[in-house]
């Protein structure tokens, strides 16, 4: 008897293209029974966790789902053997192996049964390929098809529950949310898939409140509505909600429990998620991988190490879960030692360590494990490719490249990617010429590249000239623009029927932002929340800078306190607003906030909390956190810590302190540093160690004009005029200048420019009139 997670195991890996390692095991270990619907099919490709009867443990199916999601790597070679290896094969199994494009035909041809819906499957399954393996199937389709006879006659949508139930997932994926209504109500007949297609899309496109109305309405329920219902409250930020739904629920399976830990583990609720997590009757292995996982995103790697040593016989998914932890925060030590100890390795383990050295910089280590690698395929030669496109070693890549015996879209575009990356747009372009079968991620690469060498006529077009744009080619493009055509834009972007997501929201805030254009940037709010991205970590961060930036900081702080699910780039969103404005005890006091409530800090977290202390002149605070950035947190500091605690010497008057400091540090942070420490000798006319400085930066940055003024003005200030006329003869003979300061305000709704020395403004006479009303004032207050 053929077990329909068999079939499900098979078609996953050939629809999704996910790693199975864990679906295998699973489906290894489940007692489901044999369930041979079409249906159950495709509604679980297209949707997710199709309900089974109660005594087929519906929870299975949910399991696979939520465990799939964890994994991107797809291995259809391994679904052909997973089928040469079934003793018995149902329509089911065809049906799934149907879904592999360059063996369709041989496993197709051997089928007992076959109707107009698997010759419909057939033509989609090759559509979806590359058109290079369509052409040689075209006529063979249609001659094998014709055969069959005249197609017989065609029902209404509405009058077919399983077409129409296609047509309301299809109409959800698309956005067409109406569309999907429409069919919904003309349904004169409605099964429970129906009302779970209802659910399902309208969370998809966010609409929580009308999903929650038709799951009101629903007349039958069974265990994956509410789970749907359940995940879309959790993956919202609504955790309350979806603990009150759970403690609704009639009957609770492990998948049940397991959304519900996922819930609060996605939103990082981890202790909450733990409580949970031991109430639970009974666990599966997506259990332990959910709370392993949650463990690993809030970065508590202590935690998942113990829970993961308490689990008897973990998985290799499980294995892999904390393997990418370890790689994902630099502990490559112990992820060796993980490795080691492995008694199962799949191509993910590998690839996962390959990444890691390669993230590390270690290259050599990185091509030894890939040539010990038992077997390598293209996924394998991608991610020791990309290794190395990181480390800029784009020849080394190419040479990969080169050598790869077969290449699938996603190494052509790593290539692509790689070459934009390193400004060699012109190899990119050659590479998408060449490219036998382009996607959307390919024209975005190229896109990309034009915005990142600031052509934006030549991204202009090259962004009309695609076949098809989504999301990431709006966002590209609207990123590229710093004024008010990134506006245009997304104007154009809604015209045209696209929603924007949270990453063009937070790309047109940031520009707001930079604009110091707050009516556009409150336009913006209150368009998040009316389209429900109130909520959305991404989008309430970049609120919070807009509003810092523009200096409403008790709107910034506002906004912050209604952000129910906070993440790490929220708090640092925060505590960056108050370091920008000199609010060191408001950043310090959000700081200790931030780790009591279990979050870790980074560097950027580090890097304002030190700002905020060299504002503000508090040195002991500053260099604690300093120490404990490195002693607690394991984190190397970077060029701008070095810079903040130099700083902060300097400010606090230490400045031979600082000196010694600098020259202690990594020659490849000290440039930065040494202009840093310039700046404090201005400020305490230290002209000898000024000298000594200047000429450390000069011959490091000959060019620098800024550095020759500051050097200038020390001389000024002590009014050694020949050697400052020295410095400034020597610049214009070389032709250096120092940049122009520039800066601008919104004043009623128009942008208003200030530079420098600039006499042709329009309103200079009242600018100056004003200066010097205000110099009076601060003179007479003092």
């Amino acid at each position: 008897m053929v077990s329909p997670l068999a079939d499900v195991h098979l078609s996953l890996r050939i629809a999704h293209g996910h790693e199975m390692g864990t679906i295998q095991t699973l489906c290894d270990r489940s007692t489901v029974g044999r369930h041979e619907n079409f249906s159950l099919l495709h509604y679980f490709c297209c949707l997710g966790p199709p309900p089974l009867p109660p005594q087929q443990h519906a929870s299975a199916i949910f399991q696979l789902n939520t465990t799939i999601n964890e994994y991107r790597v797809g291995r259809v070679g391994t679904a052909r053997q997973v089928l040469d290896e079934m003793s018995e094969r149902s329509v089911f199994t065809w049906k799934c192996m149907d879904r592999m494009h360059a063996e369709a035909f041989k496993v197709f041809d051997p089928m007992p049964v076959r109707n107009y819906v698997w010759w419909v499957a057939l033509f989609t399954g090759y559509a979806r390929c590359d058109r290079n393996l369509l052409r040689p199937f075209r006529c063979l389709l249609l001659r094998r098809f014709c055969s069959l006879g005249p197609p017989p006659p065609q029902r209404h949508a509405a009058g077919d529950v399983f077409q129409s139930n296609t047509a309301i997932n299809e109409h959800f994926r698309a956005g067409r949310v109406a569309a999907a209504r429409r069919v919904f109500d003309e349904m004169s007949e409605r099964n429970v898939f129906t009302w779970n297609c209802m659910v399902s899309g309208l969370i998809r496109n966010r609409m929580l409140g009308e999903a929650r109305k038709v799951f009101d309405a629903m007349p039958v329920r069974n265990s994956v509505s509410w789970a749907a219902l359940l995940t879309g409250y959790a993956r919202c930020g609504r955790v309350a909600e979806a603990r009150e739904l759970f403690d609704r629920m009639p009957d609770r399976n492990v998948a049940s429990w397991n959304a519900m830990v996922s819930g609060y583990a996605r939103n990082g609720m981890v202790e909450r998620a733990r409580e949970l997590f031991d109430m639970m009757p009974s666990r599966d292995d997506v259990s332990w991988l959910t709370m392993i996982s949650g463990y690993i995103k809030r970065k508590h790697v202590r935690e998942a190490r113990e829970l993961f040593d308490s689990m008897p016989s973990p998985p290799t998914s499980v294995c892999n879960a904390l393997l990418s932890g370890y790689v994902e925060l630099g502990y490559m030590r112990a992820a060796e030692v993980l490795f080691g100890q492995m008694q199962t390795r799949n191509p993910v383990s590998w690839n996962v360590m390959i990444t890691g050295y390669a993230r590390a910089g270690s290259m050599g280590i990185a091509q030894r494990l890939f040539d010990e690698m038992p077997e390598k395929d293209v996924l394998s030669r991608t991610a020791i490719m990309r290794g190395y496109l990181q480390n800029g070693s784009v020849d080394a890549a190419w040479k990969v490249f080169q050598d790869m015996p077969h290449r699938d879209t996603v190494a052509w575009n790593t290539m692509m990617d790689g070459f934009v990356r390193n400004d060699r747009l012109d190899d990119a372009l050659k590479l998408f010429s060449e490219m036998p079968d382009r996607d959307q991620i390919s024209w975005n690469a190229i896109l990309q590249g034009y915005v990142q060498q600031g052509d934006m006529d030549s991204a202009n077009a090259w962004f009309r000239r695609a076949p098809n744009k989504d999301a990431i080619s709006w966002n590209t493009l609207i990123s590229g623009y710093k004024d008010e055509g990134a506006l245009s834009l997304l104007s154009e972007m809604i015209r045209g029927g696209l929603k924007p997501d949270q990453a063009t929201l937070s790309v047109v805030i940031s520009i707001c932002a930079s604009l110091v254009s707050l009516g556009c940037g409150k336009m913006v709010h209150l368009w998040a929340i009316k389209t429900g991205f109130e909520h959305d970590a991404l989008v309430m961060s970049s609120l919070i800078s807009m509003y810092s930036k523009c200096g409403l900081i008790s709107e910034a702080s506002q906004v912050f306190e209604r952000i129910l699910q906070r993440d790490t780039v929220t708090w640092n969103a925060m505590i960056a607003t108050y370091a920008y404005h000199g609010l060191a005890d408001e950043a310090l006091k959000v700081f200790d906030m931030m780790t009591k409530a279990g979050f870790r800090p980074d560097h950027a977290t580090f890097l304002s909390i030190l700002s905020a202390c060299a504002h503000k002149g508090y040195l002991y605070e500053g260099c604690y956190h300093f120490r404990i950035m490195q002693e607690d947190w394991n984190l190397v500091p970077r060029s701008d810590h070095y810079s903040c605690m130099v700083d902060l010497l300097g400010r606090s008057g230490f400045i031979h302190q600082a000196y010694d400091f600098t020259r202690r540090i990594p020659s490849d942070h000290r440039t930065t540093t040494w202009e840093t420490l310039f700046s404090a000798c201005n400020s305490h006319g230290e002209i000898q160690l000024g000298e000594l400085i200047a000429r450390n930066v000069l011959q490091a940055r000959p060019s620098d004009g800024g550095m020759y003024t500051l050097l200038s003005n020390i001389y000024a200030a002590k009014e050694m005029w020949s050697s400052a006329a020295s410095v400034r003869g020597f610049m214009k003979e070389r032709g250096l200048k120092k940049e122009t300061g520039c800066s601008w305000i919104e004043l009623k709704g128009e942008v208003v420019t200030f530079s420098s020395n600039d006499s042709n403004h329009p309103l200079i006479e009242q600018i100056c009139q004003e200066v010097d009303s205000i110099s009076v004032m601060i003179e007479e207050a003092t």
